[in-house]
């Protein structure tokens, strides 16, 4: 195991949060809007609580293999060829997503901020910075989310206190207008964004040390992430309220917008584009040590960083033709996607738990 690579609880803990914040911090509360208009944050509530079920399936596999490799125990639990095939569609998984993520930040960019800038040029540069921090390893990542982490709830703080005399509670009436039906509807999109996709995480609890205190700080992540998109969720609907929210694919940056310190401190939503940045970054560098590992695993490929050239190569295309416009995109995010995500979530761990009960109990004979 590379010295690189080793990680402590309480960094795994602020890793796993900004992974949950990612870019569900801006792109969530339209998504869910648009489903549940007004109950969207009940829907978040329920993603909330679902998603921390899903994160206690994934502690009890994390469980079986302590300091093994993911992708070791994969292999030894359904088989070497089921195991690489296993291993090959999480690959595709990390890089789909990891390309849909540089696809919203040129979107998010070349649309709100540097309007006359190519986008292809946003994402490159974006790209390679990740691939800096692929390149030094994964404790080097962990220590700059130590700084992040630090500053994030600072300035989300700030800004959520300074929107509170803008906040109208009749924006979230009547409740429960619709029934269960668009909430439950809602809440499928706020299960899978932001907690079905921890499932990367599974190749990084083995560098936790020490190990006794992993799967605490893995939970208690998730749930501070959690928590930040449930008040993101609850402040534009009672600020926006249901139909300015539903209208904007980025409606937090919108949000932000809104704020507004006497008349000379302006200009606020800077602060939540850094924030968007810090968190979908360290997403994306992760999605990115997942695609090297597994590939390290199944090729067998001692030196990584022959990879890093490639994978930009790979990245920037599938940025590129993930989708031909945001609409597209929208519509397959919360339509489809969620379903590609817990497959990953909760369909693969299932099948390693059964392989794992099968071949406790039957041993060598099968």
């Amino acid at each position: 195991m590379q010295e690189s690579y080793k990680i402590s609880p309480r960094q795994l803990l602020m890793l796993v949060t900004l992974v949950t914040i990612g870019d569900s911090v801006l792109v969530l509360p339209g998504v869910t809007a648009t489903l549940a208009k007004q109950d969207a944050w009940i829907s978040v509530l329920i993603g909330l609580v679902v998603g921390l079920l899903n994160i206690v399936l994934l502690i009890a596999v994390g469980k079986l293999y302590r300091n093994q490799s993911f992708f070791t125990f994969v292999d030894q639990t359904v088989g070497r060829v089921l195991g690489t095939i296993i291993t090959l569609t999480f690959i595709c998984y990390t890089l789909f997503s990891a390309g849909a993520h540089v696809m919203e930040i040129g979107d998010f960019v070349g649309t709100h901020l540097l309007v006359s800038t190519p986008r292809f040029a946003i994402q490159l540069l974006f790209v390679i910075v990740i691939m800096f921090g692929v390149r030094l390893g994964l404790q080097t990542v962990a220590e700059s989310a130590e700084i992040y982490f630090v500053w994030f709830f600072f300035f989300f703080g700030l800004l959520m206190i300074t929107l509170l005399p803008q906040a109208d509670m009749s924006r979230i009436q009547p409740v429960f207008e619709n029934g269960w039906k668009p909430i439950l509807q809602g809440s499928t999109a706020a299960i899978a964004f932001p907690f079905s996709e921890l499932v990367i995480f599974m190749a990084v609890l083995p560098f936790v040390s020490p190990i006794q205190k992993r799967m605490r700080s893995f939970f208690l992540g998730t749930l501070l992430g959690g928590i930040v998109l449930f008040i993101i969720m609850l402040m534009c609907i009672l600020v926006l309220g249901a139909e300015q929210t539903s209208r904007h694919f980025y409606p937090t940056y919108v949000l932000i917008k809104q704020l507004k310190l006497g008349d000379f401190i302006q200009r606020l939503e800077a602060i939540i584009a850094v924030i968007w940045f810090i968190a979908v970054s360290v997403k994306i560098t992760l999605y990115c040590l997942f695609f090297h590992l597994g590939i390290r695993h199944v090729f067998r490929i001692e030196n990584f960083r022959v990879l890093i050239l490639p994978y930009i190569v790979l990245l920037m295309v599938m940025s590129t033709i993930f989708s031909p416009n945001m609409v597209v995109y929208g519509d397959i995010i919360a339509k489809y996607w969620p379903f590609y995500d817990v497959t990953y979530s909760i369909g693969v761990p299932l099948v390693l738990l059964c392989g794992y009960a099968i071949r406790k109990r039957y041993g060598s004979s099968i």
